[in-house]
């Protein structure tokens, strides 16, 4: 279901931000008439209809950070200013490259490899990271990723709050074709460990696989 169809359901939660892999760009929703509540943007891709969006609230300033580098596609460096706050995203939603052999996460290392230079503690790094040490062919890549981002301090949230290793996740946040017998853990939010969330949440499938196949992950810094 297109990203519009979801601003009800969406801004029910009472976002600041919101990170939305496959999402159509605001003058796409533009010309669909579409009214988002969400009136602060960045959103990069070559497909209006499919990119990456990341959306705030009035009062909240995001700018594509000057290092941003298209040749990792769908993947954003975002500043985030407030009036009481500052901090940078890196937002993710990872494809694959076009060599055969390539997986979705060696596409994030060398992604993390350029723009973790230096990576700040105040950073989070977040989205669909479309990895998992449960698939064959890039769960080795996966472990790196956690592996690399540990060295800086960085750990995923839900397994840091969970006491949780990935891949023995039992709540998910994708299902393919919607199917719930067929869940993934995919999509990640990872801090500095000098920071400790309010509160950090999972969409429930119940009331979010008639809208994606994706739940969302909620965090209250």
């Amino acid at each position: 279901m297109a990203f519009r169809h979801k601003f009800t359901v969406l801004a029910a939660l009472n976002p600041d931000i919101l990170v939305i892999p496959e999402s159509e760009s605001p003058a796409f929703l533009q010309a669909k008439k579409a009214v988002m509540p969400w009136p602060n943007h960045v959103w990069i891709g070559k497909n209006p209809a499919k990119g990456l969006g990341i959306f705030a609230r009035d009062g909240i300033r995001l700018k594509l950070k000057r290092n941003h580098d298209p040749a990792h596609r769908f993947i954003a460096p975002v500043n985030v200013t407030s009036a009481d706050d500052a901090f940078d995203l890196l937002a993710f939603w990872t494809q694959a490259e076009k060599r055969q052999s390539d997986s979705y996460v060696a596409h994030s290392l060398r992604a993390l490899d350029h723009y973790a230079k230096p990576l700040k503690r105040s950073t989070l790094l977040l989205g669909d990271f479309n990895s998992s040490p449960v698939f064959k062919q890039n769960g080795k890549h996966h472990v790196e990723l956690v592996r690399q981002l540990a060295r800086r301090g960085f750990s995923s949230l839900y397994h840091r709050l969970n006491d949780r290793e990935h891949g023995s996740e039992p709540d998910a946040t994708f299902w393919l074709h919607r199917n719930q017998a067929k869940p993934y853990h995919l999509d990640y939010i990872f801090a500095h460990t000098t920071r400790t969330p309010k509160s950090f949440a999972l969409g429930d499938p119940d009331d979010w696989l008639h809208l994606s196949d994706h739940a969302p992950l909620i965090l209250d810094l």
